[in-house]
This record gives C-alpha cells, structure tokens and sequence, in this order.
C-alpha cells in the first residue's frame, strides 16, 4: 500500500501527528505500547531461551553467541525466530496491541516476515552499524516495516535504536565491501554521505516500541551500561508487499495473516535493487556480518 492509502484509515493506536512523523521520517518511537503481564510474560520467556543458551560452545540456527560466550559467561547475541521457540511471542504480536498499532503504519491487512529477539551484553554489548533492512528481504513495495519492542529500559547508555530522518526516501545504499562480500552494513564508500549529526535516537521504557521503515537507514551503538538489552523485533509488511528472496529466518508463521485479510494483488513499485545473498543454505547474522567473523 501507499502512505496515501494508508492514511485514508483511521488510526487506533496512535496520533495521526505520530502516523504523519513516522512518514516524514522513516521511524517513531511509541512509549507505554506493551503492559506488566505481557512484559513479565515475554522476560520469562527470554529467561529461558538464555538459559537454554548457556550450555552451548557455538551459534546454530536459533542460538547467535558472542566470541568469548561461555557457560560461566555468557554472551548471547540473537534468537532467531523467537515466535517458534516460546508461544508468547506470537501471542504478543496477535493477540496483544501491536497488530493494531501496524495496522496504523501498514493499512488494515497486515503480514508477518520474520522476528528475532537482538541482546546486547552489558559492558559492551556489540554495536550496530549503519544499514537498511531493505537490502536484506526486497520486498515489491516499500510497506515493511521492524517493530522493536524493548522489554527493559534503554536508556543512552544501552545502546538504543538510531535512526537517520528522511532516509527511507533516499537512495537504498550498498551493503557489499569493494571484494563483492556481504557485510550487512552500508559501505565504506556510501557510509561517509550519510550526515549522522542528524540522527534521532529512540530510548524509552521498557514497553516501548521503535518502529522503522525497512528502507531508513539505522543502527546503535554498543551497551555500555551494567545491565542488558533484550530488543523483540518483528518485520512486518501489508498483506500486498511479497518477499522476493528466500526467507533466512525460517518460522512457522512466515507470511501470517496478522490482521486483516490475505491480498489478491500484488503493488509493485518501480526501482532496480541489487539481491542480497543467496541464504537457502543457511544464513549468519548481521553481528557476524559486520563484525566479518567465519561463516
């Protein structure tokens, strides 16, 4: 769908003010979106997972760890697919507000890519660097978009979500090195046009909720604080916006009805995007890309 179309319906959860900024700029940040029980449901189940994680030596398909990561110090990094590890992700995003709160970004049908859950460690925890999550899953219109719900506070000091305003109506930059290597970050080449003295910088309470174009350029700067931050991420898209790679992160739910009904169509917008990798085989996360370890 377009902003046009989008905006010809009513909002449920936010401002038309705040509907209207996260056009203009790529991305907003919502405050007090997600209550106790859901939180304390979802931190429960996080609990678990890193549990779940401490015994591991290496990353496989659900579990990505930090070098270093051991039993007695542990240095969890991602959970793919969180949705299929512990029913309370899913819950949250269908039952729970923020199917609603797409519905005010995306138009009335609504649709589920892909989530993970994004730690950063105390003292530390890797950085991102700048991208687009465009380059990562094209899709045929630009109706995508990433929630990111935090679970605890972010403040300055945890690294939060930064974003570049008015980036998502830019060009979308190249995320290979001069070698023709993915890095999953924007290029050394293209990465001095971006003036990031423009950045907003999305920290809130836990219960909050970032949400980005998949076009905007974005990233965060590493957890310098004593505690950690666990991020709940969803990509979600209107029901006409069709992948047109494979899905790395595979899920039960890839392509879910999350509100509303599945499109006839298919709304393609013009443009020549180059692919990402082909990850059918398998797929590393954009820590190990950016930080160019093995594999």
């Amino acid at each position: 769908m377009t902003p046009e179309e989008i905006c010809a319906h009513e909002t449920r959860l936010i401002s038309q003010a705040d509907r209207q900024r996260y056009f203009d700029d790529g991305g907003i940040v919502v405050p007090d979106v997600v209550g106790g029980q859901w939180l304390q449901r979802c931190r429960n189940a996080v609990a678990r997972l890193k549990r779940q994680s401490e015994s591991l030596t290496q990353s496989d398909k659900v579990f990505d760890l930090e070098p270093g990561h051991r039993p007695d110090n542990p240095r969890l990094r991602r959970v793919s697919s969180p949705c299929d590890q512990d029913a309370v992700f899913w819950e949250l995003l269908t039952e729970g507000p923020l199917g609603d709160l797409a519905m005010d970004l995306l138009g009335p049908d609504v649709k589920f890519y892909q989530a993970k859950l994004n730690f950063k460690s105390p003292k530390g925890g890797t950085e991102v660097r700048w991208h687009q999550d465009h380059p990562f899953f094209p899709h045929t219109n630009h109706a995508v978009l990433t929630m990111g719900v935090y679970l605890e506070d972010c403040t300055l000091d945890h690294g939060p979500l930064e974003i570049i305003p008015g980036s998502h109506k830019g060009e979308i930059f190249n995320h290979y090195d001069s070698g023709g290597v993915w890095r999953g970050e924007i290029s050394a080449a293209d990465s001095s046009r971006i003036d990031d003295s423009t950045a907003k910088v999305f920290d809130g309470a836990a219960g909050s909720v970032t949400i980005h174009n998949y076009r905007t350029v974005h990233g965060s700067k590493p957890n310098r604080s004593d505690g950690a931050r666990p991020l709940l991420l969803y990509v979600l898209s209107a029901a006409d916006a069709l992948p047109y790679t494979f899905q790395p992160l595979q899920s039960a739910y890839e392509q879910a009805v999350v509100r509303g009904r599945p499109a006839s169509h298919a709304h393609h917008e013009p443009g020549r995007f180059r692919l990402p990798p082909d990850w059918s085989g398998g797929y590393g996360s954009i820590f190990a890309s950016q930080q160019k370890e093995a594999g």
